[in-house]
């Protein structure tokens, strides 16, 4: 006849019971998750639970210069990370390049490291009157016609972004008198500013191009369907602000301004 132990009794419902109690034995048992990420080169600790996401090193360097008061703290591949130090807000800036593999992966490692909220500011291509050249469109969720999004989040499961940070950013933005739309984002893998000439497919294509125009899409766009899938699997909460114009174009001082109201 076997006793029972009741510390192991009481280490078993710990474990199986308290989320916080299983996240530090899977800390301490996995040496992954103490070192540095091997993409984004961080590691737990460093940055801040607010991360913004840019496209290239560049706006990084644009946004760290209005600040003037930053912090290198990696830069490895195409991920640029600068701690930025406000008077109201400390916040961690990082480029993750073009599309959602990159965004994916600088992502689940953000993740890993302690962020908790993710900002992204992208570029898109107007597909509607109603956002015009320059503007910009916050998007409340995303059409997935991208390949990472379907990985992360079946079909059914919609992409969509956190309210919270949403009606904040709408906030930020009308405080700051900057002109923006709120409304969904058709994500897909091709430039939509820069299509090949020919394509497979192409009258399928530019078919499903006009059924989403249709149906209200306002922007076609390389990101926000997976930066919503993502932080939906990894139960992080995010917000998309996307501006009409070709990618990596430099980044409005308004936009930059509004950071640290968006983030508070």
């Amino acid at each position: 006849m076997t006793t029972k132990n009741p510390f192991s009794n009481f280490v078993y419902k710990l474990y199986s019971f308290n989320l916080g109690y299983r996240k530090f034995v899977c800390w301490w048992k996995n040496d992954i998750l103490k070192k540095n990420q091997y993409h984004i080169g961080l590691r737990k600790g460093e940055g801040s639970v607010n991360v913004v996401m840019v496209e290239t090193p560049e706006q990084v360097r644009q946004i760290a210069e209005y600040y003037r008061n930053f912090k290198v703290l990696a830069d490895h591949r195409e991920y640029l990370s600068i701690l930025i130090h406000t008077s109201t807000i400390d916040f961690l800036v990082i480029s993750t390049g073009i599309g959602t593999p990159p965004i994916a992966i600088g992502m689940e490692e953000l993740a890993i490291i302690g962020v908790k909220r993710f900002f992204y500011l992208g570029s898109c291509k107007s597909l509607s009157s109603l956002l015009k050249e320059d503007e910009f469109l916050i998007v409340k969720a995303a059409i997935k016609e991208d390949g990472t999004s379907r990985e992360y989040l079946p079909m059914i499961i919609p992409a969509v972004g956190d309210v919270d940070l949403i009606n904040k950013a709408r906030s930020a933005f009308k405080d700051m008198g900057i002109s923006f739309k709120t409304g969904i984002s058709l994500t897909v893998d091709l430039d939509p500013h820069h299509l090949p000439a020919q394509i497979p497919l192409q009258a399928q294509y530019e078919q499903q191009i006009q059924v989403f125009k249709e149906g209200g899409a306002l922007a076609a766009d390389r990101a926000a369907a997976g930066i919503y899938a993502v932080a939906t699997k990894i139960h992080r909460l995010a917000c998309c602000i996307l501006r009409a114009c070709e990618a990596e174009s430099e980044l409005p001082l308004p936009l930059i301004k509004s950071l640290p109201a968006v983030l508070s």
